[in-house]
């Protein structure tokens, strides 16, 4: 039945009535194209005087604003999500190549418009009425006869002429089917050329993406310097201090050939608390290698998630891991230190902030050419509710320095957490797919 209607021209489908809505709801911004292609004579023709680039920058900025509208309908109705380039300044949108062709697609989306309303809506109700002429022809009475007359010479008042007629708008149906189709392709092709940036802007977004990804590696880098200096300088540095100190004075007690017993006593008491400075100052130092490359990642990532899993493990809280990395190649060593980062803080703030009482980590490997992606997902059953992913920009704590440690290798943190769960956070991490690849 579908597919019937379908061959008819009429909307049976989804995708076909939001055709239609789309050639009803577009008319009236296309039809401003008319307006605007005037405007942009007059801005050309004042170009001859110092107001003309300043009148024409504004129509373009107006044309601009057009076409959001028409970007609009493309992706509410047709599912045409066509990206809007940069916008220049009012004052400078006629020197803006994209400016000219929102400019174009105004003027071109006009007479294009029209016909696909027309197309859509009164040729389809004509063909509908066509069709439907055996049903209620005799019930017209026109010149001493049922049925409608054809240039007024020829009347319509047989079943013969009326089953013709009938077929003449079946075939007006399919006509109108096929050119609303053909139509609306037109249009989509139309966006994707003249509204959405073209390759060298998209190339210059890129290259901005990749030197601002290049600063927020160097500012964690950097950061990373910091944080490791200032816990060497108030840590370990001032433990091994404390410990020359209590092992100078140690020194001076024994110096005596014969120390008396109070000396030798103070002499013990201070090589004992030498020896739990040595102690603090190694557990400091331990801790803070591990912080710059987790010894466990030596073994994979797979056993460096098992080893977070029993850490955060509780009589409460079941934490559950599903691991598919030994089958494929491992990823490099620094997509795996981020990714075991991001588990870590993942997990920390389940079990602290979700309250709840099971959460499941899946870490796998997809392979999207020309990359492969590192894919890890944490789940909980939890309260849910959290905030959104934070820009990655200022502070690195929390889930903005997850999303800026991630974006250092072009990866992306997204975060789903309705009120009443559950909270599913998913890190990709693309890395190269080399030829010849082996597990390390």
């Amino acid at each position: 039945m579908t597919a019937a209607l379908d061959l008819l021209g009429l909307p049976a489908t989804r995708k076909a009535r939001r055709a239609l809505v789309y050639a009803l709801a577009g008319v009236i911004p296309a039809l401003l194209g008319v307006p605007a292609l005037a405007l942009l004579a007059v801005g050309a023709a004042l170009c001859v005087t110092r107001a003309g680039l300043p009148v024409l920058s504004l129509v373009l900025t107006a044309v601009r604003g057009l076409t959001a509208v028409h970007r609009v309908l493309l992706r509410g109705l047709l599912g045409e999500d066509v990206p809007a380039p940069p916008r220049p300044g009012p004052l400078r949108a006629a020197n803006d190549a994209a400016s000219w062709r929102c400019a174009a697609y105004a003027v071109i989306s006009a007479p294009l418009g029209v016909l696909l309303f027309a197309v859509q809506l009164p040729l389809r109700l004509y063909g509908l009425a066509l069709l439907s002429y055996p049903l209620w022809f005799r019930a017209v009475w026109q010149n001493g006869h049922h049925g409608l007359e054809l240039t007024g010479t020829v009347p319509l008042d047989s079943w013969s002429r009326a089953l013709a007629v009938a077929a003449a708008g079946l075939v007006l149906l399919v006509v109108a089917g096929w050119a609303g189709r053909q139509l609306t392709a037109l249009v989509r092709l139309l966006a994707r050329t003249l509204l959405a940036p073209p390759p060298s802007d998209d190339l210059a977004a890129r290259v901005h993406d990749l030197e601002e990804t290049r600063a927020l590696a160097v500012r964690d880098s950097a950061a990373t310097l910091r944080r490791i200096e200032r816990d060497l300088h108030d840590g370990a540095q001032a433990r091994l201090i404390a410990l020359a100190m209590a092992l100078t004075r140690a020194k001076e007690a024994l110096r005596a050939s014969e120390p008396s017993p109070a000396n030798a006593a103070k002499a013990r008491d201070l090589v004992e608390q030498s020896l739990g400075t040595a102690r603090t100052a190694l557990g400091e130092l331990r801790d803070l290698v591990r912080g710059i490359h987790p010894p466990v990642l030596d073994k994979g990532l797979a056993p460096a998630l098992a080893s977070l899993r029993s850490d955060i493990e509780s009589p409460s809280l079941r934490v559950e891991l599903r691991s598919r990395l030994l089958a494929g190649p491992r990823p490099p060593e620094a997509v795996e230190t981020i990714a075991y980062f991001c588990a870590a803080e993942l997990l920390t703030n389940a079990a602290r902030h979700a309250d709840a009482s099971r959460i499941v980590v899946t870490a796998h490997v997809e392979l999207e050419l020309p990359h492969r992606v590192l894919v890890l997902v944490v789940e909980d059953d939890g309260r849910g509710g959290a905030p959104p992913v934070p820009p990655a920009r200022g502070s690195s704590s929390g889930l903005r320095g997850l999303s800026e440690r991630v974006r250092t290798v072009d990866g992306t943190l997204s975060l789903d957490s309705p009120p009443g769960g559950p909270t599913r956070a998913t890190v990709r991490l693309p890395f190269a797919a080399a030829q010849g690849e082996t597990t390390r």
